[in-house]
């Protein structure tokens, strides 16, 4: 069931009963801006910790327990040109409870997400320094993680015409430094008021009382629309370069490439068979011809955002190899689009999609995302059958043309004088 209860607010129910558990998953989705990212990360971390209604991390961890252990977190993720506040909670299912947790969780949930530990219009002070100060923390970290460092990095050279992309989903220290509690008390109101949200429950429920426990949340109606999604930025005719000295052992080597193609169509289907030939999967050529043939990286592998038009290259490596590793990469990307690679090959990557896939079919996480994502692109595949249907159909010739449509964009070489 699908509906929206009012304008921009969805309500999804999922009834199964495949897990013992039941699922909560509310999403405020806004459009991506530098703006605001890093006060939703932030804004995330003070929600998570307390209320109004539980004080301290310490009664409202005392609830959660006499949920059965009930779970629950909040978490920010980036979608194309939106970004998302993600509130999660998973109960045991009332069939082995002897009292119902679902009315009990989403009452929790509404004491959460509209009764915040403020006074007088602004968010508590402890919490908020304390938590500003871990998030802080975090960041800073984020500097002695090469390989995340890099993987920031080859992201920020090839959006830097675009601030609102090129920035992590969770933000900078640079933002953070100027938040305030009232500015950011200030910002969930905002929030709460614009967003638009779309609430999920997955599990043994009926949805007809599913849709009573949420009748009565304050969520007025929104003018903002279901938002469009997908981002794509136009290519330029050079490959952007940088190399970043750092105090490193192994050097770390990412490339960007933009990518030609659908979001969820048919062509989708077609660039991810082709990228995971390419560098996604252990049997794709990057993992058997750079990693363990050549020897050239410790590790190296490929992603793909459809949501961006991106597909990102990350290898671990000796400085000294750097060249030799470019050209190998630059290889096997013609390999794809020359067609170099067996039936048998090809015909194994499929049937690892489709096992990955199968058994995300196993995880509440993964089906209530699914639900998302079918009401924020209607070309999502609505099943697994049709899922499968899309990857068994991309033959030979349209796994060529969605490898020859990855063009490379940018190249960050993060080294240290001890891997040259």
């Amino acid at each position: 069931m699908r509906k929206e209860m009012k304008p921009g607010v969805w309500l999804i129910v999922l009834p199964t009963t495949q897990f013992k558990t039941t699922r909560i998953h509310v999403q405020f989705l806004a459009p991506l801006q530098r703006a605001t990212v890093t006060k939703r990360t932030l804004l995330t971390s003070l929600l998570e910790t307390n209320s109004a209604v539980y004080p301290t991390q310490a009664t409202l961890s005392a609830h959660l327990e006499s949920l059965y252990g009930a779970n629950f977190s909040i978490g920010v993720a980036r979608e194309g040109k939106l970004h998302r506040i993600g509130v999660t909670m998973s109960t045991v299912d009332d069939r082995f409870t002897d009292t119902p947790l679902l009315p009990q969780a989403a009452a929790f949930l509404r004491t959460i997400l509209f009764e915040p530990n403020m006074q007088a219009g602004s968010f508590d002070e402890a919490t908020f320094a304390r938590e500003k100060e871990n998030l802080d923390h975090y960041l800073a970290s984020l500097d002695d993680d090469r390989q995340t460092q890099a993987a920031l990095g080859v992201q920020q050279l090839y959006f830097g015409a675009d601030q609102d992309q090129a920035i992590p989903s969770f933000g900078t220290r640079e933002d953070l430094a100027s938040l305030t509690a009232s500015s950011l008390a200030a910002y969930y109101q905002e929030m709460m008021q614009h967003d638009q949200v779309v609430i999920t429950v997955l599990g043994d429920v009926d949805p007809k009382q599913v849709a009573a426990l949420f009748a009565d949340w304050p969520l007025d109606a929104r003018s903002q629309t279901v938002p469009a999604v997908a981002f794509d930025l136009p290519t330029h005719p050079d490959v952007l370069t940088q190399t970043t000295k750092v105090n490193a052992q192994q050097a770390k080597f990412d490339l960007a490439y933009h990518v030609e193609t659908d979001l969820m169509g048919s062509k989708y289907a077609a660039t991810l068979v082709a990228e995971e030939l390419f560098g996604g999967s252990s049997l794709s050529l990057l993992f058997t011809n750079v990693r363990e043939k050549a020897s050239l990286a410790y590790y190296a592998s490929s992603m793909f955002d459809a949501f961006r038009g991106l597909m990102l290259v990350q290898t671990g490596i000796e400085g000294k190899d750097r060249q030799q590793v470019a050209d190998l990469i630059r290889d096997q990307l013609a390999a794809v689009v020359n067609g170099d690679f067996s039936d048998a090959l090809l015909k194994a990557v499929k049937d690892g999609i489709l096992d990955h896939q199968r058994a995300a079919y196993d995880s509440p996480r993964f089906l209530t995302n699914q639900a998302l994502y079918q009401l924020l692109v209607p070309d999502a595949p609505q099943n697994f059958d049709e899922f499968a249907q899309r990857i068994k159909a991309v033959d030979r010739q349209a796994v060529q043309q969605a490898a020859a449509d990855m063009k490379l964009q940018a190249t960050y070489f993060l080294t240290g004088e001890d891997s040259e």
